[in-house]
């Protein structure tokens, strides 16, 4: 959704109507207005049906939204003017009803009335309890008088032309609302106009504040990891001292020694490291097909996962493979 972005909607004080609409669109610095109204639906094709929203909007929904269809077309300002029965239906739609098919120029029944499907919408992904992939989209006077039985409008996007007019698109709005429809000051608080920057604003602080949440408890599993290998490793130095002392007698340099370790303790945090993947990959997919959310696991995630396995293994490793290192062949080959 754009940054330049507003919505707004109402505590049932008003009706919106399509006055309204053309009331914003002279806004100055609005480029598109966008009216929704929304509800639920049972959508049926051959012997396969699905539960899903109905959303009825504009022909500027794609521009403000970002959701050019990817497979047939978006519906156009004539089809709205006649409250044609045409639909452009979500990924997770298209999947549910047609699976492998492709649902462009099929008909579809939309709570008992024959729809023709026009176009596929890009997919989206959920987005907390929102999926915009499992909806379907029709001209918002289809949805208001033939769909859904509305003569009002549930609420409307506004897309500023720059973030800057934001502030000021926001005021107008209110006040060409309070004024088309006669409200008192105090009726006019019930409308609620939300800009979208501020709302990615506050989202992105959280998301931040979760990231050094989830940072600063990587830093101590790393650091309790580490001082457990670290700790193992000193055990392993014990055990192998008579080994130690037979390679040294045998001509093994510190560095020999030295190496020796690191790499054993490298290969420990390796292999930690591999499970430790496998298993958040494995619970990242697991939750992701029970909330139906679309997961991507990065090359780059696994990458930095496997660099820091290498460093703690190298950094908590030095201590004991020094230990090894410095031990006398002839006080090493006492023990056995």
């Amino acid at each position: 959704f754009s940054s330049r972005g507003i919505s707004m909607g109402s505590d049932s004080v008003t009706r919106f109507t399509f006055e309204d609409l053309d009331s914003l669109k002279n806004i100055t610095s609005v480029d598109y207005v966008v009216p929704y109204v929304n509800g639920k639906g049972q959508s049926v094709y051959e012997n396969k049906n699905w539960s899903t929203n109905i959303m009825g909007v504009s022909v500027d929904y794609p521009k403000v939204r970002d959701a050019n269809p990817v497979a047939g077309r978006f519906f156009t300002q004539s089809e709205v003017t006649k409250r044609a029965k045409v639909a452009v239906i979500g990924k997770k739609v298209a999947d549910e009803l047609f699976q492998y098919q492709n649902p462009v120029g099929r008909w579809i029944r939309i709570n008992r009335i024959p729809f023709y499907v026009i176009g596929v919408l890009p997919e989206k992904g959920a987005s907390g309890f929102s999926n915009p992939d499992d909806q379907i989209i029709v001209p918002v006077t289809t949805a208001m008088y033939r769909l859904l039985g509305r003569d009002y409008i549930s609420f409307f996007d506004v897309q500023a032309h720059d973030a800057d007019s934001m502030p000021i698109v926001q005021e107008e709005i209110l006040s060409t609302i309070i004024k088309n429809h006669n409200l008192s000051e105090t009726q006019g608080d019930t409308i609620d106009v939300r800009n979208m920057a501020d709302i990615q604003k506050a989202a992105t602080e959280m998301i931040n504040t979760f990231a050094l949440l989830l940072g600063a408890i990587a830093v101590v599993s790393l650091l309790v990891g580490g001082i457990g290998i670290m700790n193992i490793m000193l055990v392993m130095v014990m055990e192998r001292t008579h080994e130690i002392g037979l390679r040294k007698a045998l001509g093994a340099q510190k560095s020999d020694i030295m190496t020796q370790f690191l790499l054993e303790s490298v290969l420990i945090c390796l292999t930690g490291g591999t499970m430790g993947i496998l298993v958040g990959v494995g619970i990242s997919w697991f939750i992701g097909s029970i909330a139906g959310w679309t997961v991507s696991i990065s090359a780059g995630s696994i990458i930095l996962a496997f660099t820091f396995s290498i460093f703690v293994g190298l950094i908590f490793g030095v201590w004991p493979a020094w230990r090894a290192a410095k031990l006398l062949p002839i006080v090493a080959l006492r023990y056995g």
